[in-house]
């Protein structure tokens, strides 16, 4: 009995989300229209739609008439019912986002963090997150959820942090620490597989069924769009990209290994060798003077203006990239790549290197059907990663009845 039992919530739960996920992607639908996409009978579409009208999630648009004279009536989503908090913690800064349903921002706010132990990490993050919802809290009518997104792996599924670069954690039970904090539902996940996430959804590999997105930071990783679906497996820890080994003889990485991709690719490692280069007396715009100026932005820039050493620098790290990229390729051949990161501001550098990889080093029937290189529309909105993780929960997983109930 207690079976027969989930198995009708779930199904409950199922068209609940089916039908007001149909509403939100169209905008306006009419009850007939949703029945056809969902594959759901008349009576159970007119039930469900009753119950979100009900909650204030939906409204009735003026009728309309059809080409056969009958009279017909739209549904569409209310705007600015529903709210969604973000977060990304990263390595040196907070950055918090309140959004409507839509993706639009409604506030943000970014400080700095730096903690030494998962205790204060988590201590300033809930601190932090209180003072936003406070500060904001004319914005807000019915708040869904928080999502928050940050470096290292992360076991989503739990909610628990296994493993940060920057940080010593300990199996952290984020997501229940929040939640327990703020009485909202959070959900957590690296932020790099979040961000492939909201490309797929909102950016530019939506439309495509499978997608890599690269992320070229503080280190390198990848998330994974395979069947319309994030790709997490089994163990959580996809898309380490940045530790496909590249140079067997090359620095030692914090992994244990070898000249991975990540200690010759990563913002760090090419300030590191801009800056070797320039003591050294190489010629450049980035002169002595300005060595602690050359961030990776003020390289990317220089390279732009036709800098030789900056040019180099961008074309050496694209090749290597670039390798890592194609034998990613090879294995997954996702429709399209996505790249992020502050490098991506020399895109006319370092984009002919890449695409020349994955002509020479990956292998392809039809040159028409090769993968495509793309730049992440959606990189420099560090809320849109938690955001899309809530707005999954909430039309996909059953947060919806959550909320109505």
């Amino acid at each position: 009995m207690t079976t027969v039992i989930a198995n009708l919530d779930f199904v409950k739960e199922r068209n609940i989300s089916a039908v007001y996920q149909a509403i939100v992607d169209h905008g306006s639908i009419s009850r007939i229209q949703i029945a056809r996409q969902c594959r759901l009978a008349a009576g159970s579409v007119t039930r469900i739609t009753r119950q979100l009208m009900e909650a204030g999630l939906i409204v009735e648009q003026e009728q309309q008439t059809s080409e056969r004279g009958r009279r017909a009536t739209s549904l569409a989503p209310r705007q600015g019912q529903i709210q969604i908090l973000a977060a990304r913690a990263g390595r040196t800064k907070l950055h918090l986002g309140l959004c409507d349903l839509s993706g639009k921002l409604l506030a943000e706010y970014s400080e700095p963090i730096q903690p030494l132990s998962q205790v204060e990490f988590t201590k300033q993050l809930i601190a932090s997150l209180r003072k936003f919802l406070k500060t904001h809290k004319k914005h807000i009518r019915c708040l869904a959820g928080v999502g928050i997104t940050t470096p290292g792996l992360v076991n989503s599924a739990k909610g628990i942090i296994t493993f940060m670069p920057h940080l010593s954690v300990s199996n952290l039970p984020l997501a229940e620490q929040v939640s327990d904090a703020l009485g909202i539902p959070c959900f957590i996940n690296n932020f790099i597989s979040s961000m492939a996430l909201a490309e797929h959804h909102f950016g530019v590999s939506r439309g495509f069924k499978n997608s890599l997105f690269v992320s070229v930071h503080n280190g390198v990783g990848a998330g994974m769009i395979l069947d319309d679906k994030l790709y997490e497996g089994s163990t959580l820890a996809v898309g380490e990209i940045g530790h496909i080994q590249i140079d067997p003889l090359g620095e030692r990485c914090y992994c244990g290994n070898f000249g991975c991709l990540e200690t010759l690719v990563c913002n760090p490692a090419i300030e590191k060798r801009c800056h070797k280069l320039l003591a050294s007396g190489v010629p450049s715009l980035l002169n002595k003077s300005q060595t602690k100026k050359a961030d990776i932005l003020a390289i990317c820039h220089a390279a732009n203006e036709g800098d030789q050493l900056a040019n180099d620098l961008l074309k050496e790290a694209a090749g290597n990239l670039g390798r890592a990229i194609a034998m990613s390729v090879n294995l997954l051949r996702p429709d399209t790549v996505v790249l992020a990161g502050e490098i991506c501001a020399a895109a006319t550098i370092i984009h002919p290197v890449i695409k020349h990889c994955l002509k020479t080093q990956t292998v392809s029937i039809n040159e028409n059907l090769q993968t495509s290189v793309v730049y992440s529309t959606l990189y420099d909105s560090p809320w849109y990663g938690g955001f899309t993780l809530v707005r999954r929960a909430l039309l996909e997983e059953g947060l919806l009845l959550q909320l109505i109930q």
